[in-house]
Parts: C-alpha cells; sequence; structure tokens
C-alpha cells in the first residue's frame, strides 16, 4: 500500500505537467469564434466584442497605447449600426504548445443597407488572437481584419 501511494505521490506532479490536448484545446478555440459570430448576429457587434474581449485586448486600428480593454472595444466597434450584419468563420485554428495562446483566421462578410436601398456586401479576411484566462475560458486578445483587394479594372486591349 506504501508503494502505491510513493507512486501516486510522484506520478501526480508529473500529471499537472503534461502537455495538453492540442486538437482538443483547437476544437473549443474554433467553437469558441462561432459562439462569438453567433452573439453577434444575435445581440449586436458591440455586445459580441465586449462580451468576448480578455482584459488586456487591444487592436492594431486604434492606437493600441491610449485604448486598451473594453475602452479599446467601445472606440473601435463605436455603436451598433443599424442594419449592418457581420458574420465570420474560422478557416484555420493553432494553439501554443502549452495551451494558453491561439489564433483563428477566416473569413468575413459584412452586410448593410446602402443610401439608396440596395445592399452593400463586404468581404475579407479576419485573424483574432485568444488568450486562455486563470479561469479556463478563452478571450480574444487582438482582433483584426483586413478586406479584399477590389478587383483591377480591366486593361485596354493594345492598338495594332
Amino acid at each position: 500500500m506504501k508503494k502505491v501511494l510513493l507512486l501516486i505521490a510522484l506520478l501526480v506532479p508529473l500529471a499537472a505537467n503534461a502537455a495538453p490536448d492540442k486538437a482538443t484545446l483547437k476544437k473549443e478555440l474554433a467553437a469558441m469564434e462561432d459562439k462569438f459570430s453567433a452573439m453577434a448576429a444575435e445581440k449586436g457587434l458591440l455586445a459580441a466584442f465586449l462580451h468576448f474581449a480578455a482584459p488586456d485586448v487591444t487592436f492594431i486600428d486604434t492606437d493600441p497605447r491610449k485604448f486598451r480593454g473594453l475602452e479599446a472595444v467601445r472606440e473601435r466597434m463605436g455603436p451598433d449600426v443599424p442594419g449592418l450584419k457581420l458574420s465570420w468563420s474560422a478557416y484555420f485554428t493553432d494553439v501554443s504548445d502549452d495551451g494558453t495562446l491561439g489564433y483563428n483566421y477566416g473569413r468575413y462578410e459584412s452586410r448593410r443597407p446602402g443610401p439608396d436601398g440596395t445592399e452593400i456586401v463586404r468581404a475579407g479576411w479576419f485573424l483574432s488572437i485568444w488568450k486562455r484566462q486563470p479561469d479556463g475560458t478563452w478571450r480574444y486578445v487582438m482582433d483584426n481584419g483586413a478586406p479584399d483587394r477590389p478587383p483591377s479594372p480591366p486593361v485596354a486591349p493594345a492598338k495594332p
């Protein structure tokens, strides 16, 4: 019995230091991105971006020296725009070997009514960087999007 207890005492610290299951963490992080997008559709962009933000979140398109945390979210997002719909989905997910950081990138699409009532559709790529919080939840620490490049204008045929 003493040998069994000694063996358990020796193995418990090793189990605590075992590498995280990256496949499970990747699925968890991809699902988190889906929940983020779903909440944006249901409750609005500002609510979703505030809910999933880490306390130290920042953005490249606002001054990260000035705007961090929920203030950065409010500065970047502003109030919800009536009729604007933003959806996105991860194409690729990865996590660090220690399971503390991860990222998703994929496609986004925004739709909103134009001044004449016709729908304006824009699309591009997004990158979300996520950090595992002390309570085990994932919160994004940086989010960025890059719109698709407009198509090149047609080339005029060469004159003979």
